[in-house]
C-alpha cells in the first residue's frame, strides 16, 4: 500500500503557480521637437562715448545707469573759445550780408552805380562767411555727447572738471531692448533648426517670468572646439529686466514634431548597461531590450527601439519573472496615455487616467500630481534609470 501510494505521488505532474501581472498596450505621443539649451544675454548694440574734441568736461545731463534717448545730450565739455568764434563769424556773416542787401538795393536806383563784378564778389564773400558759421555751429556739436541710440549708461569715467582729450571714453551706452541670447546646438539639432523660429528663455532673476523673440542667426559652419552650432536670438524686452551678461536657459521651438512610443518608468528593468522591459505574448513572457529617450516628465518615458504600438508590456509582477514563468493576468489592465497630434494635446491628459495606466508602485505618485503642463521633455538620466529598476524590484 505504501509503495502504490508513493509511485502516484510521483507520476503526478509539479504544479507551478502562477505569477500575477499587469499589462500596459503600449500607443504613441507626439511631441514638439524643442532644443533645451543654456546661453548668455549678449546686448544687440553697444558703444563706447567719446567726444570729438579736446577741454574740460562742465556737464553730467544723466546719472549712472540711466536711460536714455536717442538725440539726448549727455555730457559737455567747456566750450567758450567755440563759441566766442561761433559768434565773432555770426557778426561777420551779418555785416557781409548787409553790404550785399544795400549793394542789391542800390542796383534797383541806379542799374550803373556799381558794376556786375563787384556784386559777384560780395555774393560770394557773403556765401563764404555764411559756410563759416556753419562749421563753427557744427564744430561746436563736438564739445557734446549725444546718444546715438536709446540704451541704458554705464557709469561715467571722468567727473566734473577733468580733462577730456578725444580719444577718451567718457561712457558707455547699451541698448536693452531688445537683447539677444547667445547659444549653441548639437549637429544633430541642426536639421530642425531654422531662422524665425520662436524662443523662449527665462533667468535665475525672474524664474516666474517667460521672455520670447525669434531665431535671427545660425552659423554658417561648425565651431571646431565645441563641435557645435552657434546660434543668436533677439529677445523683447520692453520691461528692461533682461541685463546683458546673464545666464539663460533657452528653448528653442521646431515647426516640426516627432512621435514616439512610450512606456511607463516603471515598467522599464535596468540591467548594467542594458535597459529592457517584459513584452506578453498572450502565452507567456520574454525579456525585450529597449533604447531609451526623454522622459516626458509625467511618469512615462520615451522608447526610441525596441517596442511598436499595440506591444503589451508588463507594468507590474515583473520582479518575479523569468523567461519560462507561468503568468497570469490580474483583472485590471492599463494602457498608456492615448495618441495626441501634439505635444499639448499628448500632456493634457489627466490625473485619474495617469494613475490608472500606472502599476501600484507609482499610482500613488501619479495622483499626487496636478494635471500636467506643455513642459519640455527632459533627458533620461542614469539616476531615474535606477529609479525604475528600484521600484520594479
Amino acid at each position: 500500500m505504501l509503495f502504490t501510494t508513493l509511485s502516484s505521488l510521483a507520476s503526478e505532474p509539479a504544479k507551478t503557480s502562477s505569477i500575477p501581472i499587469k499589462i500596459q498596450n503600449i500607443k504613441n505621443r507626439t511631441f514638439n521637437q524643442d532644443f533645451q539649451e543654456v546661453g548668455k544675454i549678449t546686448a544687440v548694440d553697444s558703444t563706447a562715448l567719446t567726444f570729438s574734441a579736446s577741454e574740460k568736461l562742465i556737464t553730467k545731463c544723466f546719472p549712472d545707469g540711466a536711460y536714455v534717448h536717442k538725440g539726448d545730450v549727455i555730457a559737455r565739455l567747456d566750450s567758450t573759445q567755440p563759441k566766442a568764434e561761433l559768434q565773432k563769424s555770426e557778426t561777420q556773416y551779418a555785416i557781409e550780408r548787409s553790404k550785399l542787401h544795400r549793394m542789391l538795393a542800390l542796383i534797383q536806383k541806379q542799374p550803373d552805380a556799381i558794376s556786375k563784378q563787384d556784386i559777384e564778389n560780395q555774393q560770394l564773400q557773403t556765401h563764404l562767411v555764411q559756410v563759416d558759421v556753419q562749421q563753427k555751429k557744427d564744430a561746436l556739436l563736438n564739445y557734446q555727447l549725444i546718444a546715438p541710440f536709446n540704451g541704458r549708461l554705464t557709469n561715467f569715467k571722468y567727473s566734473i572738471g577733468s580733462r577730456i582729450s578725444s580719444d577718451d571714453v567718457v561712457v558707455s551706452l547699451i541698448k536693452n531692448d531688445p537683447v539677444q541670447v547667445a547659444y549653441s546646438i548639437s549637429q544633430q539639432e541642426l536639421a530642425e533648426a531654422a531662422s524665425n523660429q520662436q524662443v523662449t528663455i527665462s533667468v535665475d532673476a525672474y524664474k516666474d517670468k517667460h521672455f520670447t523673440g525669434v531665431v535671427n542667426y545660425i552659423a554658417p559652419e561648425v565651431d571646431p572646439q565645441s563641435g557645435r552650432i552657434d546660434v543668436q536670438a533677439n529677445i523683447k524686452n520692453t520691461d528692461k529686466l533682461l541685463i546683458p551678461g546673464m545666464f539663460a536657459k533657452v528653448t528653442q521651438h521646431s515647426a516640426k514634431n516627432v512621435t514616439y512610443p512610450i512606456v511607463s518608468q516603471t515598467a522599464v528593468i535596468v540591467d548594467g548597461d542594458k535597459r529592457y522591459v517584459w513584452l506578453y505574448d498572450g502565452k507567456g513572457v520574454k525579456q525585450q531590450p529597449v533604447v531609451l529617450g526623454d522622459n516626458t516628465n509625467d511618469g512615462y518615458v520615451v522608447i526610441k527601439k525596441g517596442l511598436a504600438v499595440n506591444d503589451k508590456v508588463v507594468v507590474a509582477g515583473q520582479q518575479n519573472l523569468k523567461p519560462d514563468s507561468v503568468v497570469k493576468l490580474q483583472a485590471s489592465t492599463a494602457s498608456t496615455a492615448s495618441t495626441a497630434s501634439t505635444a499639448s494635446t499628448a500632456s493634457t491628459a489627466s490625473t485619474a487616467s495617469r494613475a490608472s495606466a500606472l502599476p501600484s508602485s507609482s499610482t500613488e505618485k501619479a495622483t499626487q500630481q496636478s494635471s500636467p503642463s506643455n513642459k519640455p521633455i527632459q533627458k533620461i538620466t542614469d539616476s531615474s534609470n535606477q529609479g525604475a529598476k528600484h521600484e520594479a524590484a
